[in-house]
């Protein structure tokens, strides 16, 4: 059996999965959500993209075109603020004069190195970072080697239409949230935390094709399915970064249903599948869904 590291698999499939521009697909990630009152247009986020995947499906547009405000999990101007990014270095960084090098076992060091190596990035440039913040540095230079881009994300492109649009941007939880959140793997032995780390990251590329096929078709329950196999073994971190998120959530997702105005969310994809997934809590809500 593969080892799995539910954190990053969660990060995998947030930032890799790729979505067709084409119009020929059925389905796609984005659900309208109906209550008496008003409508959600839910949609799976995709943190990075290519430039060619875009334009976006029309019913995608449209949902946009459709809503008044735009929700995201944070607000971006707030996690790009001055403020937000030093909050992010201070967490990041291993505390004192201690490196990366110190916190890990030799062999696990070495695997990071070889890593590192394949994708170009200079070991010594993760030496102070702690082990959670040096694998996702390096998972995004891998995606970048992947013709992957954040700034081509789903959240970035739907913000920055929303800044000019002069929608209201909501954000679902705050950026010191999100940050605390990934700073809590900390906790983590950081051995076993780089070797699966380094184990999923060897896999993205086989990932990706299985994700993308679920999400061509539409298809909610693999995406489920994918998203069970990879926290396989690690209940704790799948209440912690997805179920108890998605209970949070809902209640301002109740709110906003409360509102005749309508609003797009946008929120990653890994959130809406499963048991305790939105969809799933959405329809317990007793809600109206359709898949668009």
């Amino acid at each position: 059996m593969k080892t799995r590291c539910g954190f990053i698999k969660t990060f995998i499939l947030a930032l890799a999965m790729l979505l067709p521009a084409s119009g020929a697909m059925a389905k796609s990630c984005l659900w309208k959500v109906a209550s008496k009152n008003g409508t959600l247009y839910l949609q799976g986020s995709i943190h990075a993209l290519k430039a060619d995947n875009y334009p976006l499906a029309p019913a995608i547009e449209q949902a946009y075109s459709n809503s008044t405000a735009l929700v995201l999990e944070v607000d971006i101007k707030e996690m790009t603020s001055l403020e937000t990014q030093k909050q992010i270095m201070e967490k990041a960084m291993l505390p004192g004069n201690k490196t990366l090098q110190q916190t890990l076992d030799e062999s696990t060091y070495e695997k990071l190195n070889t890593a590192c190596a394949s994708t170009e990035l200079p070991v010594a440039a993760l030496s102070k970072f702690k082990p959670w913040f040096a694998t996702i540095t390096l998972t995004m230079v891998k995606l970048q080697k992947m013709g992957f881009d954040t700034q081509q994300g789903l959240d970035i492109y739907f913000y920055n239409k929303a800044v000019a649009d002069n929608k209201k941007v909501i954000g679902l939880e705050s950026a010191s949230f999100q940050i605390n959140l990934f700073d809590s793997l900390s906790s983590e032995n950081p051995n076993h935390f780089v070797t699966r780390a380094l184990a999923d990251l060897a896999l993205i590329e086989e990932d990706v094709a299985s994700l993308e096929k679920a999400w061509k078709t539409g298809d909610i329950d693999a995406l489920g399915a994918l998203m069970a196999k990879s926290f396989e073994g690690y209940p704790k971190l799948y209440k912690t970064f997805v179920l108890d998120r998605n209970e949070h959530w809902l209640k301002t997702l109740n709110d906003l249903l409360k509102n005749p105005e309508p609003h797009m969310v946008v929120v990653g994809a890994g959130h809406l599948a499963g048991e305790g997934g939105l969809i799933d809590l959405l329809k317990k809500e007793g809600y109206t869904l359709e898949q668009l």
